[in-house]
């Protein structure tokens, strides 16, 4: 009696080993394409921005980071679909009969899956359209901030305090974008009411053309308003100008280097 509970104890610890050794090379197995996965994510990002950042692709950089951020996007949906195929495989489950078999469950999957293919198919008509782009200042319905990144399903925005909204493609009714165009601003330098107001207005006029010609910061109209009350007791020249997105302030700390260099270079 002994003896053969012996031997069932023997054959059921040897099948229970045999088991739970290839379970255990199954799990490896998995883990080692999940790390394959993961590298692969990273490599075909660096490509991606190679590619993209590369001569022979001419577009302005709002376009180009746009594409990067939906290229890792797809990039990485597709590499971590082939992952959980090649992991199913990997734990027993036969992907063509699991495919075959679908049926009813699949439609099911399908009514579920409305939401997501409403949301890729707005990521590609956003996209399409151009309606905005990585780094525009946008309002989507009521939140309003900086584009970071686009993506088939999501878009995030960041707001100037920080918070990033994470809003579905689908769910996007309004967008109004304000770096559609090139904006208008207003640029104030700072005069004594003792100066002479001729030759500070030449002088601000003067610096804008040479940065208007010099850059691309302003692509629109420049125009030298005057001498404005900036405040009870302070006196400005003011001029406009049509400036790239973002580049407002770029441009005033522009203006007023130069008549600093223009002043000290004609002052004896």
């Amino acid at each position: 009696m002994s003896k053969r509970f012996a031997n069932a104890l023997y054959h059921s610890f040897i099948t229970h080993v045999g088991t739970l050794t290839d379970l255990a090379y199954r799990i490896a197995e998995v883990l080692i394409l999940f790390v394959i996965a993961r590298l692969a994510i990273s490599f075909s990002a660096k490509l991606v921005k190679r590619l993209m950042h590369s001569r022979a692709v001419k577009m302005d950089l709002r376009r180009r980071n746009t594409l990067i951020s939906l290229f890792d996007n797809v990039l990485k949906y597709l590499i971590y679909f082939i992952f959980a195929l090649l992991a199913l495989n990997a734990l027993g489950v036969h992907i063509v009969a699991l495919l075959a078999g679908a049926g009813i469950a699949g439609i099911t999957v399908g009514l579920a899956a409305q939401g997501l293919i409403k949301d890729v198919l707005t990521g590609f008509f956003i996209l399409f359209e151009d309606q905005y782009g990585v780094g525009d200042i946008v309002q989507i319905n009521n939140f309003t901030g900086k584009v970071i990144s686009i993506g088939l399903r999501l878009t995030r925005v960041q707001a100037v305090t920080g918070e990033v909204a994470v809003i579905p493609n689908g769910q996007i009714q309004q967008v109004t974008n304000f770096s559609e165009y090139p904006s208008a601003t207003l640029i104030d330098v700072p005069v004594s009411p003792d100066c002479d107001i001729a030759q500070e207005t030449s002088a601000l006029e003067h610096a804008l053309e040479d940065i208007k010609s010099a850059t691309h910061l302003i692509p629109g109209q420049v125009r030298v308003i005057g001498l404005v009350a900036t405040s009870p007791n302070e006196l400005a020249i003011r001029a406009t100008a049509e400036c790239e997105r973002d580049a407002g302030a770029q441009v005033q700390l522009l203006v007023r280097e130069r008549i600093k260099a223009r002043c000290e270079t004609t002052t004896p």
